[in-house]
């Protein structure tokens, strides 16, 4: 995931990216965490997940300088019981 920097610079050349998730699941340390402690989850309502999938770039007006390839990302995502789901974090490693 770009840094805010990139991004903005990524806004300048009209490049933008788009991404398709082909899968997602709970990390192992999550999965453990939760055996331990069940209630645990009530503190924060964040899980992490991580999804894998491909992400696309692309320069709007041009068909030169597109490509795509796979990746990896672990989100944390917030649900509580009286709101829908929403995105808290991306967390920095993303995997090629």
């Amino acid at each position: 995931v770009p840094d805010p920097v990139l991004w903005s610079r990524m806004g300048d050349q009209a490049q933008y990216a788009t991404a398709t998730v082909g899968e997602g699941h709970f990390p192992q340390a999550l999965k453990t965490a939760l055996a331990a402690d069940p209630g645990a989850i009530t503190d924060a309502y964040i899980y992490a997940v991580t999804v894998t999938g491909r992400q696309s770039i692309a320069w709007t007006g041009s068909d030169k300088g597109t490509g795509s390839e796979p990746r990896s990302s672990t989100l944390a995502v917030q649900c509580r019981p009286d709101r829908d789901c929403a995105l808290a974090a991306v967390l920095p490693t993303t995997a090629p």
